[in-house]
């Protein structure tokens, strides 16, 4: 029987089905209710489509892929499940001004993408798949690994920005099983079924793969792989396969294949595809649908029950909706009384929220591997089909000032460190010899005090420099009027995005201060727009918590390593400070990398309680 039922009552789940090749888009919002269906109670499918049907509302299916496990009388050692999740409304929109009204405008991206498989494991698991083969137990398996990462900002506005022209990507913020939620930010080029109203089941499998690379040798590239002996021998092997599994409930002689091998591009990729057609038996159902063809072979090898075993041996990890489908189901006069269309879940991204604005990111990829595949080719068009995802740059920038004098930087691993763990949570790419670079430009600095500032962005490490003097004495800080949130992820690094902070300091700096301190909603102490803050409170030195999304300064770092030679003190307590703690500081020390430690009084000219303000 079906596991369980999820009403929603303030969560806003919704479904966006989007044909971006076409320019259409179907978008399901009111969600009232999800099924969780197990193989062994598949049976119950039909009975609760037409009791939603019934009811006028609208349904949206998701089937994971080891949901097919015990339809092919195979074990499962992940349970996965078939939901079915029902909506009150259901209207076509212009999917780009969907998007458009509901991302909230604010940056959104990834950190770097991490490989659960590294390329000597992807390689022997390719020899023991050529294994077997040779052995007779298979023709192809496909081989499927996850990359991992986090992402921050909404999902809407990464799903724009990751958008790509393909037939059946989808957009969803859904229940799972256990009462959670996930973001499925899919790009699927592929069509598992289309069931027309007249009752033709049409599939359309993908295998052969050659990368789109915009360097004019395109056109030549896509003619090479349909040309290719390789890629065509893995298409027709998974046309036979599913010829076969649409045989199952087809009319006698019903079934054909009217477009092989067809090359067509999709994004960054070329693809071969093969169109193939099923007149269905008449009163079939989508039970019957599901047991047949369900999951789609291109996404297992051949022969499927066997090449299904193979992969829960060789997998080291669940794929969960990843080679599964989403799709939906509606009711109509003829065929077999309903109608609807699922994709292969594949170039997907699935998100669940880590913290306000932070998710945890999968992302499968994979590829078929027949006897004659070579292994390296193989891993490198795995990196093919994830590029659009691993190629996403941030829409800013980061960077470090460091203080050089007598061509010497005291703090420089620490920059270097912080330079290097910045670029990889937001997936901006450092050049090889980036290490070799920095020190070169700090020996060919003047001898005298220097600030340097290395930039980097998408298109690489630049570098700054100017002579300071010193700074010496007791500075004056204020509390500056804005009011930040209380999360904002990017905060933690040091992004050109400084608006704010660049205007408390200047601000600050009108008022004849070194630096303004900023306060979230919460009441409680982030940091200065320039500068991270200590405080001493009866003998106690804290200074404000990196939970709370703070920049964590390299001279701040250098504070809380060593207290006793920066503060004469034998700890510091990473703290929640108040502005009336703040008020009642018996010192107060500035940091900041170019200027050291600073001794500060707390001005009393800015007595204001401040504006709240976005990131």
């Amino acid at each position: 029987m079906y596991n369980q039922s999820i009403f929603n009552t303030d969560m806003p789940f919704f479904a966006l089905l989007d044909d971006a090749a076409a320019g259409r888009a179907k978008l399901y919002q009111n969600h009232r209710e999800t099924h969780f269906i197990t193989p062994d109670a598949l049976d119950t499918l039909d009975a609760l489509l037409a009791q939603g049907w019934a009811k006028g509302l609208h349904a949206v299916l998701l089937a994971d892929y080891a949901f097919g496990l015990p339809l092919q009388k195979l074990p499962a050692a992940h349970t996965g499940r078939l939901a079915l999740h029902w909506f009150a409304r259901c209207e076509a929109v212009c999917a780009e001004t969907w998007l458009a009204e509901y991302s909230d405008g604010l940056p959104a991206g990834i950190s770097a993408p991490q490989s659960d498989t590294g390329r000597e494991d992807y390689l022997a698991a390719v020899a023991a798949i050529h294994a077997a083969i040779r052995r007779g137990d298979t023709y192809q398996i496909n081989y499927t690994t996850r990359l991992h990462c986090q992402s921050y900002g909404h999902p809407v506005s990464l799903y724009r920005r990751l958008r790509q022209p393909v037939p059946y990507a989808a957009l969803a913020c859904l229940p799972e099983y256990g009462g959670s939620s996930v973001w499925t930010l899919c790009f699927s080029p592929e069509l598992f079924l289309h069931i027309a109203p007249d009752g033709i089941i049409t599939t359309e499998p993908m295998k052969g793969t050659a990368p789109v690379l915009n360097d004019g040798h395109d056109e030549a590239r896509a003619l090479a792989l349909q040309a290719d002996p390789k890629n065509r021998a893995e298409n027709i092997m998974i046309v036979d396969l599913l010829r076969n599994d649409l045989g199952k409930i087809a009319e006698t002689g019903g079934v054909r294949v009217p477009e092989p091998l067809k090359v067509s591009r999709f994004g960054s990729v070329w693809q071969m595809t093969s169109k193939i057609e099923a007149q269905a038996k008449a009163c079939l159902s989508a039970a019957d649908i599901f047991r047949a063809a369900f999951p789609c072979g291109s996404i297992t090898g051949a022969p499927k029950r066997m090449s299904m075993q193979l992969i829960e041996n060789l997998e080291t990890a669940p794929r969960g909706l990843y080679t599964g489908s989403i799709g939906f189901l509606k009711p109509c006069a003829g065929g077999l009384g309903f109608e609807g269309v699922f994709n292969v879940v594949i170039r997907t991204l699935q998100l669940r929220e880590i913290s306000d604005g932070l998710y945890r990111g999968e992302y499968g990829v994979g590829s078929g591997i027949v006897i004659d595949s070579e292994p390296q080719a193989e891993y490198e068009e795995c990196g093919w089909k994830a590029r659009f995802l691993t190629s996403l740059t941030p829409e800013f920038g980061i960077f470090e000032t460091l203080k050089v004098e007598a061509n010497r930087c005291p703090l420089l691993a620490r920059h270097t460190g912080r330079l290097k763990n910045a670029a990889h949570a937001l997936n901006l790419l450092l050049p090889a010899d980036w290490e070799t670079q920095i020190r070169r430009r700090i020996a060919e600095l003047p001898p005298a005090l220097c600030r340097l500032k290395i930039s980097l962005n998408a298109d690489g490490l630049r570098f700054e420099h100017a002579e300071i003097t010193a700074l010496s004495g007791t500075q004056k800080v204020v509390i500056a009027p804005q009011i930040l949130p209380v999360r904002d992820y990017l905060r933690r690094f040091k992004t050109d995005r400084r608006d704010i902070f660049d205007a408390v300091w200047q601000n600050a700096q009108a008022q004849g201060a070194f630096d303004g301190l900023l306060f979230n909603t919460n009441g409680f102490l982030l940091e200065g727009g320039r500068s991270n803050v200590f405080i001493k409170i009866r003998g106690q030195w804290h200074t404000p918590a990196a939970d709370l999304d703070i920049l964590n300064g390299v001279m701040r770092q250098a504070v809380l390593r060593d207290p006793q030679t920066y503060l004469g003190a034998e700890q510091v307590m990473e703290s929640r400070i108040t502005r009336e703690m703040l008020e009642a500081a018996e010192d107060i020390r500035l940091t900041n990398a170019l200027r050291g430690v600073l001794p500060a009084t707390l001005s009393a000219a800015a007595d204001h309680k401040g504006t709240p303000c976005t990131p």
